[in-house]
């Protein structure tokens, strides 16, 4: 069989396959491509047995019984294309295939508590010719691609998810994202249309570390999931790193078990966990270990398990952290000391939740915290709230063609596309009299 390449793009509910890149044996030209002249054909595998995997249908009924995950998949789009499936005018010797974001082509499935990864095997059909470049010459007919050669994902650019070491006595896998220096000094050097920069600036020495915290569902120990379980990818694209500054690290453990683990290896409701030690060890040798990380602009943050993991870190070093953001944090202020919210109180904070989150409930958690904290007069807290949330980006709609309504817990959402900008009050949050973003204010620290 000939060969193809996945092309795997993430995006709020997760990776999927968005696109197949076919290896030809000769050239064809741009005009002569055609989605009609290919069928796809999927089976999605548990990693571990080999075995097609049971499903239900990509935003669909959630009373819907699961089904084998194989089947055939559309072809929304074909055209010639170069290696890493950039679409050419002239002649080319590969061909990249449009799929739809569905679960046929999801990498993940899974809830808010537990994600799995599923291995893709495709099979693409040529079913019409395409004809040959040279007038008079063969077409090429019969061809079939079932031979996987590796993955695309422009996403992953500059993140390492094959570390791992031993801190304060655990074992943990852990992704990196390293900025590209010299493209982030050029564009510094040299503004322009796109960036942030309208005069010349001098390169960046020191930049800031984001260490940032997975949800239940992302953990493991499985990195690839921990990064793109959600579109933390969002953290190094250009649009946050820009408003960090230009340039961050960003660093996102995998954890073992939960970070809500007190010591049992579940979800412990108690404000507790065994890993921030840790996690405070693997921050400081992540520092030792790249020169280029300022030490006096550590942030953190993380959403609903990883929410509670950044108000616990806060709470265990006051004052190491220059700004946190906590997401949907499932921190009880009933179960906290008067220390722990002294302690809190110390770095300045933006948490973010919505009334109706169905699994961190706001009346356990962030009403019986908001009160405690203001009452210890914090000089820069600030709480976005909303009543529900929706799909901003015009791509996700329900039946009726409205855009998705989320469960209030996802909320993490609109963290990555950065458009948290209220206080409780519903005004803009401001930074020297001018309003800001989230990721605009964390920057600023």
């Amino acid at each position: 069989m000939a060969r193809y390449w996945t092309y795997t793009r993430c995006e709020d509910p997760g990776p999927f396959v968005g696109k197949l890149i076919l290896e030809l044996p000769d050239p064809v030209r741009a005009e002569d491509v055609r989605p009609e002249q290919f069928s796809v054909y999927v089976e999605r595998r548990d990693p571990a047995t080999g075995g097609v995997v049971t499903a239900k249908a990509h935003h669909g009924d959630p009373d819907e019984t699961a089904r084998p995950s194989r089947g055939y998949v559309r072809v929304l789009d074909a055209c010639a294309c170069d290696p890493s499936g950039r679409a050419v005018l002239g002649e080319g010797r590969f061909v990249c295939l449009t799929l739809p974001e569905e679960r046929l082509t999801k990498r993940i499935d899974g809830d808010v508590l537990h994600g799995h990864l599923r291995a893709s095997d495709f099979t693409v059909t040529q079913v019409a010719a395409i004809p040959a470049v040279e007038s008079g010459g063969a077409p090429q007919v019969g061809l079939v691609w079932g031979d996987c050669a590796g993955d695309v994902c422009p996403a992953l650019a500059g993140w390492d998810l094959g570390l791992a070491g031993t801190f304060d006595g655990i074992e943990m896998g852990y992704g990196l994202f390293t900025p590209d220096f010299d493209a982030v000094n050029e564009r510094r050097a040299n503004p322009g249309f796109g960036n942030l920069y309208v005069e010349p600036l001098p390169p960046l020495e020191k930049v800031p570390l984001l260490l940032w915290l997975h949800g239940a569902g992302e953990g493991g120990g499985e990195v690839y999931r921990t990064v793109t379980g959600n579109l933390v990818t969002a953290l190094s694209g250009r649009n946050i790193q820009d408003k960090l500054g230009g340039a961050a690290y960003v660093l996102a453990p995998s954890c073992p078990t939960f970070w809500m683990d007190s010591g049992d290896g579940g979800i412990d409701d108690d404000n507790q966990s065994i890993y921030s030690a840790a996690l405070k060890e693997l921050v400081d040798a992540v520092v030792e270990a790249h020169p280029a990380i300022d030490p006096t602009r550590i942030y953190v943050g993380g959403l609903s398990n990883g929410g509670f993991m950044t108000v616990r870190l806060m709470a265990d070093y006051p004052g190491f952290w220059a700004a946190a953001v906590p997401v949907c944090a499932p921190w009880r202020g009933t179960d906290a000391t008067d220390e722990e919210f002294a302690a809190i109180a110390r770095t300045p904070q933006w948490w973010v939740q919505v009334d109706d989150d169905t699994l961190v409930k706001v009346d356990d958690h962030i009403k019986t915290t908001w009160p405690r904290l203001m009452a210890e007069n914090p000089d820069d807290a600030h709480l976005t709230y909303y009543d529900h949330f929706e799909d901003e980006t015009g791509r996700y709609h329900d039946v009726e063609g409205r855009p998705t309504r989320y469960n209030g817990h996802f909320i993490w959402v609109n963290v990555y596309h950065d458009t948290v900008r209220t206080e409780l009050d519903g005004t803009n949050v401001l930074w020297d009299g001018f309003p800001v973003t989230l990721w605009q204010w964390v920057g600023r620290h």
